[in-house]
């Protein structure tokens, strides 16, 4: 397990959170998920179940288009959104790995979170209603 961040339920209509067991300065690698890349026609299947939620587009230039999504196996699973994020998340499709990084100070028992749609600043709308 991590020194940094823990999994903790938060509540029944959100789930799970990651929050900072302590002090993370800026610029901190708060984890490194490792990725299964998911075929297309395995990723048509897991669109009607609970880990359609779970998956990232995979865009890996080296396995276009047979591979476009991706589900990690790492406590980053439950990092939640945020349009005001503390973390980004940088792909590495040579590693198949998912890399998370503060982006400023975060404070011991604070959620982690980040923009899911990869950019920091971007505001567009995600798959489900944000509150």
């Amino acid at each position: 397990m991590s020194d940094l961040i823990e999994v903790k339920f938060i509540s029944t209509k959100i789930g799970k959170g990651v929050f900072a067991k302590k002090e993370i300065k800026k610029d901190t690698v708060i984890d490194i998920a490792n990725v299964i890349p998911i075929p297309n026609k395995d990723y048509k299947k897991i669109r009607k179940t609970i880990l359609y939620n779970y998956c990232y587009i995979w865009d890996d230039p080296e396995h276009r288009p047979e591979f476009k999504n991706a589900i990690t196996l790492s406590v980053s699973q439950f990092i939640n959104h945020s349009y005001d994020p503390n973390v980004k998340y940088l792909y590495d499709y040579e590693q198949k790995a998912i890399e998370y990084t503060a982006i400023r100070d975060i404070s011991k028992g604070e959620e982690i979170t980040t923009n899911y749609n990869a950019l920091v600043p971007c505001k567009d709308p995600v798959w489900f209603k944000v509150e």
